[in-house]
């Protein structure tokens, strides 16, 4: 797998990681609804979802990095598939963000955006 593929799956688990955590342990912060959607009143109703999407933000962020530590250490096949299966995985749910709600398009754009560019340049230069 290339620095560059590498790169962009680092800062996609990076983000991951972060957003996840914002989505467990911050979705009722009110500076945060913009982001997120919700309004104040929903903060109640929005907890399950808001702390599974975080959760499976925070495994897909690890297993990307899991990966990439597998890709410089001696499983380069093993690491790449991992890593591989998670950028593809978040290019289809950022898709699916922004089909099930339109005015998360920049979000989708930056749910897709980095992992897509990593399959897309693993694919050109290894």
């Amino acid at each position: 797998m290339n620095l560059l593929s590498q790169v962009l799956a680092g800062a996609t688990a990076l983000a991951l990681i972060s957003v996840g955590l914002m989505e467990i342990f911050r979705h009722g912060d009110q500076r945060l609804h913009r982001i997120f959607l919700i309004e104040p009143d929903d903060v109640r109703a929005v907890r399950m979802w808001a702390m599974n999407v975080g959760a499976y933000n925070v495994t897909f962020g690890v297993g990307m990095a899991v990966g990439l530590w597998m890709v410089n250490s001696g499983n380069p096949a093993g690491g790449a598939a991992i890593v591989l299966f998670c950028c593809l995985s978040h290019v289809f749910l950022g898709f699916w963000l922004w089909v099930t709600e339109k005015r998360l398009l920049l979000s989708a754009i930056g749910q897709a955006l980095f992992p897509g560019l990593a399959v897309i340049f693993y694919l050109l230069f290894g």
